[in-house]
């Protein structure tokens, strides 16, 4: 999976340790996380975005990239877009120094671009590095106090499979760590990171995980455990979708 930039920003207006993470080009990764302007905020609150008719609105700005398109696969291509903007640099922090920053809906305001697309989260405040939690402390919050209700309002308002959305969010959690162990080394905690929320069934309050097992690896391809339907905006498959892996796979039993 390639990790799109979801915009461009000056480097000073990164926060927390993301100007450490985020160098140069990077510095649009880190940039769709802001601290508000307690005075005249931008955006609407999250909640009431999820709830409101601004979820629809932004689905429908969205459409128009993609006339015809299939409602499903612009949706599921949004959710895509919001989990990277998020969640690359929320992990990537997380990861580097244990940084939390404050995601509840309740207290984070939400801004789409002008076509609908995902574009920016404006925080209460900057949070604050806690490296002595552990995965579970550190990353419950985000997952159950964040995604579920992302994930619980398109799966209602878009018809789209809870599961689907899981896998989206969770295939960008597992390659965002991925690449921080490239560029930082096998570090504990993004092991351990990558082990809670990837690669556990069950968390430590035996409740399922969601985000469990994201990928597969088939003769040595990693293949999403579901297609986002990308390939449904008449678009090429991603590098990592099931459906074009299989495909190529007998193609290449037919030729051998």
């Amino acid at each position: 999976m390639t990790m799109s930039l979801p915009l461009h920003a000056p480097h000073h207006c990164l926060i927390g340790p993301l100007p450490q993470l985020f160098h140069g080009e990077l510095a649009a990764y880190g940039a769709a996380l802001a601290v508000a302007e307690p005075t005249a905020p931008a955006g609407i609150a999250l909640e009431a975005f999820l709830d409101g008719p601004q979820l629809p609105a932004a689905l429908a700005r969205f459409a128009l990239r993609f006339p015809g398109a299939h409602p499903k696969a612009l949706a599921s291509t949004w959710s895509k877009l919001y989990f990277n903007a998020l969640l690359v640099p929320v992990l990537a922090a997380s990861a580097a120094c244990g940084w939390r920053f404050p995601l509840a809906p309740g207290r984070v305001r939400f801004l789409a671009a002008a076509d609908g697309a995902p574009l920016r989260f404006l925080l209460e405040d900057a949070g604050a590095a806690s490296p002595d939690l552990d995965s579970a402390a550190r990353l419950q919050p985000l997952v159950r106090g964040h995604l579920a209700p992302v994930v619980d309002a398109l799966a209602r308002q878009c018809r789209l499979a809870p599961r689907l959305l899981w896998n989206n969010a969770a295939v960008i959690a597992e390659e965002t760590l991925l690449q921080c162990q490239m560029l930082m080394g096998s570090q504990p905690r993004i092991a351990a990171d990558l082990a809670f929320l990837c690669a556990s069934a069950q968390w430590p309050d035996r409740l399922a995980n969601p985000m469990h097992q994201p990928t597969r690896l088939v003769a040595n391809v990693r293949q999403r455990q579901l297609c986002c339907l990308r390939y449904r905006l008449r678009l090429d498959f991603c590098a990592d979708c099931p459906l074009d892996c299989r495909q190529r796979q007998a193609a290449q039993r037919n030729l051998s």
